[in-house]
């Protein structure tokens, strides 16, 4: 998600365009070569200052996330040991009554 965000911040179609127009002027010497690097230099600048305005929300978001892992991943915890529990009981009692039932078949098929 951030680095979608910042992909979209450092390639703005509107920005590539101008880049392109300011290369080409460039090439037909209707701009000077510091009037180039000026213009991309000032664009990174601010592509640089909108990313960085980013981080302080994804911050935020990510000790958010984190703290309700951390939150959910202990409640779960016991509450998985004791659902496991229950369902290590079930499966022992399954266990014992389908090895009575496959006695009780084997001892019919001999008889």
């Amino acid at each position: 998600m951030l680095l979608d965000t910042i992909e979209d911040i450092l390639f703005k179609e509107k920005h590539l365009d101008k880049l392109k127009e300011l290369i080409n002027r460039l090439y037909d010497h209707s701009i000077t070569p510091k009037e180039f690097k000026t213009y991309f230099l000032k664009q990174k600048a601010k592509n640089l200052q909108e990313i960085f305005e980013l981080f302080p929300y994804y911050a935020k978001q990510i000790k958010i996330n984190n703290s309700l892992h951390q939150y959910t991943r202990d409640s779960l915890s016991s509450e998985l040991r004791n659902e496991l529990q229950e369902k290590d009981k079930f499966l022992e009692q399954v266990g014992i009554r389908v090895n009575y039932l496959v006695n009780k078949l084997n001892k019919k098929l001999q008889s």
